[in-house]
C-alpha cells in the first residue's frame, strides 16, 4: 500500500524511519511527508499520492492532527496543511520528553510508596536477665541516635558497660531514669553519670523499659521476689516505640536530677 510513497524519492525514504521511531506510524509518515513537499492538499489528492483510500486518510489526518504535525484549512472542500518539520518535530519530541518525564516521576514514586510501606509489627518474647541483656548490647550496636532507658538501677555486665561506652564515644545520647536511688546503688548511678550518660531518679518498680533510634523497644517485667527473673517483649515496631518513648520523656520531665 506504501510502496508508491516510500519509492518515490530518495528524500522520502531517508526521512520515513527517523519519524517512525519518533513514534509515527508509517502511513502517518507518508502522509505528513507528501503534504510538506506538495503543500495543502484535500482528502482525494492525498489519498491518490500516497495510494490509500480517501476515508482511511481522514482517520490518518486527525491523529497527525493530534500530534501537531498538520492542520486542518477551513476550506470547501476541506484541505490540510503541514506545519513545518523544525517546529513540528520540536514541539512533538518535547511533548514526548514531557510524557516520559511524568511517567518516570509517577513510577518512582509508585515503587517509593511501596517499597517504604512500613514492616509489619513484630513482638519476640524472652526470658531472663541475661537474654534481656543480650538484646540490649545487640541493639545498641545498631543505634545511631538515643537511647532511652528505664530500670531498676541494678549493677550491669561488663559487657554492657562497654557497649555504652562505645555508644557514647560514636555520639550516641544515652537517658536513664532508675527507679531505686540509695545509698546501695548511688556510687554506681553517679559513676554513670560521669562516663557521659543522663541519669534522673523517678521511683517506681517492676518493669525496664529501653527504647532505641524510636525503631525498636525492650518491655520487661520482674518476677518481684527475684529481680534477675524476668520476662521481655522485643518490640520491632516504629509506631509501638514512638510510643513508649513518649512515655519515657512524659517520665523524664518528673524526674530529679542525679549529680555526679
Amino acid at each position: 500500500m506504501l510502496k508508491y510513497a516510500v519509492m518515490k524519492t530518495k528524500k522520502t525514504v531517508t526521512t520515513l524511519q527517523p519519524l517512525v521511531k519518533l513514534g509515527l506510524s508509517h502511513d502517518e509518515v507518508a502522509c505528513y511527508i507528501e503534504l510538506v513537499h506538495r503543500g495543502s492538499l484535500r482528502a482525494s489528492e492525498l489519498a491518490q499520492a500516497v495510494n490509500i483510500f480517501p476515508n482511511a486518510v481522514y482517520r490518518i489526518i486527525d491523529r497527525l492532527k493530534q500530534k501537531g504535525f498538520v492542520v486542518v484549512l477551513d476550506t470547501h472542500p476541506v484541505t490540510f496543511q503541514a506545519i513545518p518539520p523544525q517546529v513540528a518535530i520540536n514541539a512533538f519530541v518535547q511533548r514526548q520528553a514531557q510524557a516520559l518525564e511524568e511517567v518516570k516521576t509517577l513510577s518512582i514514586q509508585a515503587f517509593a510508596r511501596k517499597t517504604s510501606s512500613p514492616p509489619e509489627t513484630r513482638i519476640d518474647m524472652i526470658s531472663g536477665r541475661r537474654a534481656m541483656f543480650k538484646a540490649y548490647v545487640d541493639f545498641l550496636k545498631q543505634t545511631k541516635e538515643e537511647v532511652l532507658i528505664i530500670s531498676v538501677g541494678e549493677s550491669v555486665p561488663d559487657e554492657l558497660k562497654l557497649a555504652n561506652r562505645d555508644a557514647l564515644e560514636r555520639g550516641v545520647s544515652i537517658k536513664f531514669i532508675p527507679h531505686r536511688y540509695d545509698e546501695g546503688n548511688a556510687q554506681l548511678l553517679r559513676s554513670w553519670v560521669r562516663m557521659g550518660i543522663e541519669v534522673r531518679h523517678f521511683s517506681d518498680s517492676g518493669f525496664h523499659l529501653v527504647v532505641f533510634d524510636k525503631k525498636h523497644a525492650i518491655l520487661a517485667a520482674n518476677n518481684p521476689d527475684n529481680i534477675a527473673e524476668r520476662t521481655s517483649l522485643v518490640i520491632y515496631s516504629g509506631g509501638l516505640s514512638q510510643a513508649l518513648r513518649d512515655y519515657f520523656y512524659a517520665t523524664w520531665e518528673n524526674a530529679a536530677m542525679i549529680d555526679s
